[in-house]
């Protein structure tokens, strides 16, 4: 389950906008206001495996007075892919969030 949610910040990222491994990056960890942080020894490799697999397509670009950078754009599979990554996430965070209400059941037993 948790090891989805890197898959499911990029397609995310992606959905907004057409982007580049930095601003993906700082997107999420701006979104997340600190909470979460993708490294580049887990972004870039994840970017070329969703790219091998049909849910994103990258292309180099020119930014205005920059280098070339490479931007990756969601296609249709990944549009689907995401929206599958995030029924699977919402449904894990309710089942996580019940079990951390639940006040019934089991006596604690001190050790």
């Amino acid at each position: 389950m948790v090891k989805s949610v890197p898959t499911l910040l990029v397609l995310k990222a992606l959905e907004r906008e057409v982007s580049h491994g930095y601003r993906i990056a700082s997107w999420i960890n701006q979104a997340s206001e600190g909470a979460l942080e993708l490294k580049e020894g887990t972004l870039y490799p994840l970017l070329h495996t969703l790219e091998q697999k049909g849910l994103i397509v990258g292309e180099w670009r020119r930014e205005e007075g920059q280098r070339e950078v490479r931007v990756y754009r969601l296609t249709d599979r990944g549009y689907r892919q995401l929206r599958q990554e995030e029924r699977v996430w919402q449904g894990f965070a309710q089942g996580v969030q019940r079990i951390l209400q639940h006040s019934g059941g089991a006596v604690h037993d001190p050790v």
